[in-house]
């Protein structure tokens, strides 16, 4: 199953570097964060299982959500259910591509007239997908495939990509804990070339690195690269293949009280 939990079997010398690490936790005088193992792995496999890189990474992802308290969640997860569905723009498949890992779609959905705060619910709404993501052992093992669809870009859209916003995204992706990240953006017509021009720049060369873009007209690459059976019908998948906000909503429903404990999870400014 896609959002199995179970229990993972440690060897000696795995438990050994989540004690480690745990006991580095809870020395810190600066971190109030949770200890237990999700929490935990989800840095160490980041950092391949080094111990001082994974507390680091810790300390970066909490000092970055120190400095922008507004680019996390911040509302219990009912909060959102109502733009989930009334957007249809998020949205994770029952299936992994063909390397393992969980396929996540983003689509670009213009609903800044029904919701004029829309930009900052969709960094929200990420912000607890990836969360939730990042607790599966399958995702902190082998990561995640991104497809962001931009073929619903409008100039709406384009006046939120500052400069200032657009560097805060590459400081987000440089802190989040994914072992591996790829990200397939499909763009099609003038305004979604723009965006990704927008976008690219303020990329780190890594991260740069494992993205890929693809005409909205031309998807074979993208069948290629993450497997027929995997991807959704309208980008050349098997018909049974539907989007559906309901997989990705009802896990975080099953998960809200992990979730919104961690969004009390922080980072002390001592000077």
């Amino acid at each position: 199953m896609l959002f199995l939990r179970s229990k993972q079997e440690r060897n000696a010398q795995e438990q050994f570097k989540i004690k480690q690490l745990r006991e580095l936790v809870e020395k810190s005088d600066e971190l109030q964060v949770g200890t237990d193992e999700i929490f935990l792995t989800k840095f160490l496999h980041y950092t391949s299982w080094d111990t001082f890189k994974a507390y680091r990474a810790i300390h970066a992802y909490y000092d970055f959500k120190l400095k922008h308290p507004t680019w996390v969640c911040q509302n219990p997860i009912e909060y959102y259910r109502k733009i989930f569905f009334a957007t249809n723009c998020r949205y994770v498949m029952p299936h992994t591509d063909k390397n393992g890992r969980v396929l996540v779609i983003l689509k670009t959905v213009d609903a800044f007239q029904q919701y004029p705060n829309y930009l900052q619910y969709l960094i929200e709404m990420d912000d607890i997908i990836f969360e939730s993501l990042l607790m599966l052992p399958r995702v902190q093992e082998n990561g995640i495939t991104v497809i962001c669809d931009l073929q619903g870009t409008t100039r709406n859209f384009l006046r939120q990509f500052t400069p200032t916003f657009m560097k805060t995204v590459n400081d987000k992706n440089s802190v989040l804990p994914f072992s591996q990240r790829i990200v397939h953006i499909i763009q099609r017509g003038f305004l979604m070339h723009v965006t990704s021009s927008l976008f690219l720049p303020f990329m780190n060369k890594d991260f740069k690195e494992r993205i890929f873009t693809h005409d909205g007209r031309h998807l074979g690459k993208l069948r290629e690269m993450i497997g027929f059976d995997s991807l959704p019908a309208e980008y050349g998948g098997p018909a049974t293949n539907v989007l559906d906000t309901n997989l990705i909503f009802n896990h975080l429903s099953q998960n809200a009280h992990y979730l919104e404990k961690l969004q009390d999870y922080k980072k002390l400014s001592i000077n």
